[in-house]
């Protein structure tokens, strides 16, 4: 609920403003990072958590939007963090958009699962809490 509130914009915090992280998250510490995955910065601070010995997760949410590209005939196409835009046949595009993404995504994975980040992806249509329940399993079932 906390994060419904925010909007996205700028850039991942440079080395500098990153410096709390390594002064406050010890050793064998779980560190949740949620976002696309999709910020170069963003998963070089996961790669080096891990490999310093934090326990690393990642939350990849994703949109309908992404997953699906329902977009058909010209539409234009802003990046919300950027605010570059892109003018396109939604049709045209598809097919091609849809092959990168994925692989996009594979490759992602590989190197996530590569630093031993463990990681999981949710859509928006989906329930929020359904990758927490893939990595960490029910609690509270019967004894």
């Amino acid at each position: 609920l906390q994060l419904h509130g925010l909007h996205a914009r700028g850039q991942w915090p440079g080395a500098e403003q990153l410096k709390p992280v390594w002064e406050r998250i010890g050793a064998h510490d779980l560190v949740v990072m949620i976002g696309d995955g999709f910020d170069e910065a963003a998963i070089e601070l996961a790669e080096r958590l891990a490999k310093a010995g934090r326990d690393v997760v990642h939350l990849q949410l994703l949109t309908v939007e992404e997953r699906d590209f329902p977009f058909r005939d010209g539409h234009r196409f802003r990046d919300p963090e950027t605010a570059q835009e892109l003018l396109s046949d939604g049709s045209r595009v598809r097919a091609d958009y849809l092959a990168r993404f994925a692989e996009a995504r594979r490759t992602l994975d590989a190197r996530l699962q590569a630093a031993g980040i463990r990681h999981d992806t949710a859509f928006l249509d989906a329930p929020i809490d359904a990758p927490l329940q893939r990595l960490f399993g029910r609690r509270g079932g019967a004894a």
